[in-house]
């Protein structure tokens, strides 16, 4: 495993998450959003990032995480934790189906436990700004990591990774919201997958062909998009929305002082 490539990386973002409602179940995906600490040098508040309509009503969360081993994830290191349903229900964004819950002290505890856990965060400095947004093509390659429909890699504890294209331009709100649409496989589960541009060796932009890499943290999957007709059952048409990524930090930003506030 080559842990310094950047693609290897994202996988642990990512961690499933199983919800029990009061009288069922949903489950999705949900991903670690760091923000830097201020006045601080290379310390990190974690939060774990997914959809508003993954976790509404929940009664507890199970979250599994991967464990750490010195400084390597620990090949079948599973580690399962539940959050209680007010703590991950206590920061909601419905209007753009976010949830995000403070993960610091967890991580301390599991810790101080002896059970470390292993992960990558996704950080506001992948976040394109609005001059590099309008500077992206109207088509642009896009990667998306998540369970789609519960499937993953259980054994080595990795989750699925999908491609597809931008349906909308991801310069323009979809409907007057801060969000887009994709062309790609979304079905139920990938709800709460991040969803990056990734190119590796060579990319287009404004200016022309580029050689190397780049990594743009573009936002969240939160809808499967479907057609509904009277009579009919819904078919899924190969397209996802995205929340856009400014969204996520600046909910998680209220967030984080919300939560001071409370502590």
């Amino acid at each position: 495993m080559n842990l310094h490539d950047l693609s290897t990386q994202l996988l642990f973002t990512t961690a499933p998450v199983w919800v029990q409602q009061t009288s069922e179940q949903s489950f999705g995906t949900s991903f670690i959003f760091s923000l830097p600490v201020p006045d601080t040098e290379n310390q990190q508040t974690p939060f774990l990032v997914t959809n508003a309509h993954v976790v509404k009503n929940a009664r507890k969360a199970i979250v599994e995480l991967v464990e750490r081993q010195g400084d390597l994830p620990k090949r079948g290191g599973r580690l399962r934790v539940e959050i209680d349903g007010n703590a991950i229900t206590s920061f909601m964004d419905e209007p753009n189906d976010l949830a995000v819950v403070p993960i610091g002290g967890l991580i301390n505890k599991l810790e101080k436990q002896g059970r470390p856990v292993f992960f990558r965060s996704i950080t506001p400095n992948l976040i394109p700004n609005e001059r590099a947004l309008s500077d992206l093509s109207a088509i642009e390659e896009v990667t998306f990591i998540g369970y789609p429909s519960g499937l993953y890699d259980d054994h080595n504890i990795n989750p699925i990774i999908r491609r597809g294209i931008t349906a909308t331009p991801p310069w323009n709100d979809f409907r007057g919201k801060p969000a887009f649409l994709i062309d790609a496989g979304v079905f139920p589960g990938s709800s709460g997958s991040p969803v990056f541009i990734m190119n590796q060796g060579a990319y287009a932009e404004k200016g022309g062909l580029t050689i190397g890499t780049r990594l743009l943290f573009l936002g969240v999957l939160t809808e499967a998009i479907l057609r509904t007709e009277p009579y009919l059952p819904p078919v899924f048409l190969g397209l996802g929305l995205v929340t856009k990524a400014h969204r996520v930090y600046e909910f998680a930003e209220q967030v984080r002082k919300r939560f001071l506030e409370k502590t």
